[in-house]
């Protein structure tokens, strides 16, 4: 465990803000002035390798990477591409192994010159998928997945080897992302710019716990963004500490800008946010507090704690290859064992058609017969019994009934938690790149249009996040008070009482039964928080010669928790204190620790005191989850 510094930047304030939104499926960015007073917001539609991989001009790039094995130690990759060039760079060398294997194939040894038979490419493409990683090269997307919190997973994730991980995925995509950017500000705006120049602001989804929105932090220390004791290269990153920004309040943001354009925006108006990205859903619900002119900034509350889950673009693409795997029984066991070139290319080829579907009367076709899976599928069916004319192997046929059934569970995941909070919302907004999809916006109208005044849905919903992040940094949107989602204390020491588990019960230096793993509540589930409220609380030390006392912050689903064992809490940080000065006031030592709520992190201090003298400064703990 380890501390961050509460020291102010030498600096007072950035040349620009920077706001990424790391996405599941496509990442984007965002950047203004930061002294200007002016809200002049730029977004990135400019990206490398798209033109090659034929992507649509799009404010964002693929939340992608490609691996190729190193040459030198094994079981060890080396980072190649990102982005688009990590989709084609991947296709490419798919392609070179499948012509070269081909070649052997087609090039008889000694022994086989006699022989009239060519080895197959089926017979050379047996291999697995971590043979296919040392020998092709590993591609993965949907990395960020890893971040969810387990109990929101619904799927399985990829599998990855060697000295791959999740977090090498997030750094790798960070740097490479930072490095693109910095090289099109230099550029673009002035060509000494520096990252010491940048505040830099990272998107997260509402529903990630503490733990894993302060692992961003760590990993933005680690791709060089900003310094810290994990930063590689503290001299040339940013010395302005990173802003986490949740993408509903992000989100928000945007939308309630574009609404008072719109509309008359007045106090007392509810307004619910559905931001539906390629892997999470995050709603929020904001009640206008007060709008300062047209150009002034937004003051809101939060009228339902921010909620959500797991869905968006990415789960269509899973769903879509159940699909495949469906109609064509053998073509899991083709795409890892035979021809691994045929999943890439099979999911760019749905890439382009989902965006059409608008539900009516829609069907598209994907050619097997370059693949080889029209041999495989029909040798699969005739070694069963099944007879189907050769005609019917030739393609991958999806009816509109099969969008339907792809489309339609994302869509109610979408459609139900919107319906949790519709009631008393004047308008409604959805943001996010699944939001493009044409069956969502008529699904939600059709379905919403009588609950609400207004349905608002832009017409460029992807960019929503990385625009409404820079608003939120600049201040035109304030949230004045948030409702907590879970309960959060800490774990303490007290007397025993009748009802507490015999298991937890321990003798202390004074004869009493104490009672150990008490959950101490700073702030309860659906409790209304002001922006930037401290709560404080005094504790003391259980034995007389303690030196130390460590503070462990637990979080809750309950609104009111008794114990840190229970199935619902959750640790989400600790950090030790000393308190060896004053050791002669024994257990009437005193110790505060303070929290801080309402940001989108929580902040936990503390501090010993040694009669009214402080014994030790506040610090500011940083969950280091290995």
């Amino acid at each position: 465990m380890s501390f961050l510094s509460d020291k102010p930047s030498t600096s007072t304030s950035a040349k620009l803000v920077i706001a990424l939104d790391f996405g599941t499926t496509n990442s984007g960015v965002a950047y203004s002035d930061n002294n200007s007073s002016s809200t002049q917001i730029t977004v990135n539609y400019n990206w490398p390798g798209s033109i090659i991989a034929q992507a649509p001009h799009y404010c964002k790039t693929l939340t992608s990477l490609f691996y190729t094995p190193s040459p030198t130690k094994s079981g060890h990759f080396e980072l190649r591409n990102w982005g688009w060039p990590a989709l084609t760079a991947f296709n490419t060398a798919i392609v070179d192994f499948e012509r070269k294997n081909q070649r052997r194939a087609k090039s008889p040894t000694s022994s086989q010159a006699s022989s009239s038979q060519s080895v197959t490419s089926a017979n050379v493409w047996e291999i697995s998928a971590e043979e296919i990683a040392t020998n092709i090269g590993y591609y993965t997307q949907n990395f960020k997945l890893y971040l969810a919190p387990e109990t929101k997973q619904t799927a399985p994730l990829a599998q990855y080897f060697g000295d791959l991980n999740p977090e090498r995925f997030a750094v790798d995509y960070l740097r490479s992302f930072t490095d693109f950017i910095i090289g099109e500000l230099r550029v673009g705006i002035r060509n000494d710019l520096s990252l010491r120049d940048l505040q830099w602001c990272l998107t997260v989804p509402a529903i990630w716990d503490e733990g894993a929105k302060q692992k961003m932090r760590k990993y933005a220390e680690k791709a060089g963004m900003i310094t810290g004791s994990d930063c590689p290269t503290n001299d040339s990153a940013s010395p302005y500490p990173l802003q986490i920004i949740l993408e509903s309040e992000a989100a928000a943001a945007y939308c309630e800008t574009q609404a008072r354009r719109r509309l008359n925006l007045k106090r007392g108006d509810r307004i619910l946010i559905a931001d539906v990205g390629g892997g999470t859903i995050d709603l929020a619900v904001h009640e206008i507090c007060k709008v300062d002119g047209e150009e002034g900034p937004i003051e809101v509350k939060e009228a339902a704690s921010s909620y959500g889950g797991l869905g968006g673009g990415a789960f269509l693409d899973m769903r879509f290859l159940e699909v495949v795997s469906k109609k064509i029984p053998c073509f899991n066991d083709f795409w890892r064992n035979v021809n691994p070139s045929i999943g890439p290319l099979l999911l760019s080829w749905w890439q382009r058609w989902k965006v059409g579907f608008d539900g009516k009367n829609y069907s598209a076709d994907f050619s097997l017969l370059a693949s080889g899976l029209t041999n495989a599928w029909m040798q699969y069916d005739r070694s069963r019994g099944i007879q189907n004319p050769d005609s019917h192997y030739m393609d991958l046929h999806l009816s509109n009934e099969d969008f339907k059934n792809i489309f339609d569970p994302e869509i109610n995941k979408v459609l139900n938690l919107i319906e949790e909070q519709i009631c008393n919302v004047r308008i409604l907004m959805v943001v996010g790149g699944f939001a493009g999809s044409l069956y969502l916006r008529e699904k939600i109208f059709r379905t919403f249009d009588r609950d609400v005044d207004q349905i608002i849905i832009p017409d460029e919903p992807g960019k929503a996040i990385c625009h409404g992040a820079v608003l939120i940094h600049l201040k035109k949107l304030r949230i004045s008070s948030r409702i907590s989602r879970r309960s959060y204390g800490i774990c303490t020491i007290r007397n025993a009482e009748e009802d507490d588990p015999v298991d937890l019960i321990i003798k202390g230096e004074d004869g009493k039964s104490k009672c150990t793993m008490v959950f101490s509540v700073f702030v309860r589930a659906g409790e209304q928080v002001l922006t930037g409220s401290t709560i404080k609380r005094i504790f003391n030390p259980t034995f007389r010669k303690q030196k130390s006392i460590r503070i462990d912050l637990y979080s809750s689903t309950k609104r009111y928790p008794k114990y840190t064992n229970e199935a619902e809490a959750q640790l989400e940080g600790r950090f030790m204190i000393d308190i060896s000065k004053g050791m002669i006031g024994g257990r009437r030592r005193e110790i505060e620790v303070t929290m801080t709520f309402g940001d989108s992190l929580i902040s936990v201090s503390a501090r010993g005191k040694s009669g009214w003298k402080t014994a030790q400064n506040s610090l500011i703990v940083r969950f280091d989850y290995k």
